[in-house]
């Protein structure tokens, strides 16, 4: 008869850590309380907008900001003010602004679909972003260039 290696103290040793892993977070999953995260807290994520500008493109803002509806494909600040868009004549790009907001840091993504486009947002001294998106003009690798009619992504921390 073949006999069963007796278990070396390493193998009880790793037994007895696993059991107390797995029972720690299964714990620490059944107790624990979720609480929602204060509304403009520190961390919190302040502000989102996704600009699709409709049918006609960014192309068609003007210098004048605007919060109509057709311009966002979602939009939301943790203030609860509006959230207006204009393209700027002295710049490439778009000014967004989260009126009540006091976030001072952004990041933006591009939304178009399978076309890699990059982006950039600065805050401006009257609390509005500075949006550019760019990438090449043709599906092949070219020289970075300034798009203004990329729709585009930002969320306000």
């Amino acid at each position: 008869m073949h006999r069963l290696p007796r278990p070396s103290p390493a193998l009880f040793i790793s037994l007895v850590a696993l059991f107390f892993a797995l029972g720690g977070t299964a714990f620490a999953v059944g107790s624990k309380e979720l609480a929602s995260q204060p509304r403009c807290s520190t961390g919190a994520i302040r502000g989102v907008a996704i600009l699709n500008a409709g049918p006609t493109g960014l192309d068609s803002l003007t210098g004048t900001y605007s919060s109509a509806p057709g311009l966002f494909g979602y939009h939301w600040s943790c203030g609860g003010g509006k959230i207006m868009v204009r393209k700027p004549t002295d710049f490439p790009g778009v000014e967004i602004k989260f009126v009540g907001n006091s976030s001072s840091n952004a990041v933006v993504s591009s939304v178009a679909l399978g076309v890699p486009y990059a982006g950039s947002v600065s805050r401006m001294p009257d609390g509005s972003f500075r949006v550019t998106m760019g990438g090449s003009n043709s599906a092949v690798g070219g020289p970075w260039q300034s798009q203004i009619n990329v729709p585009f992504m930002i969320v306000l921390l």
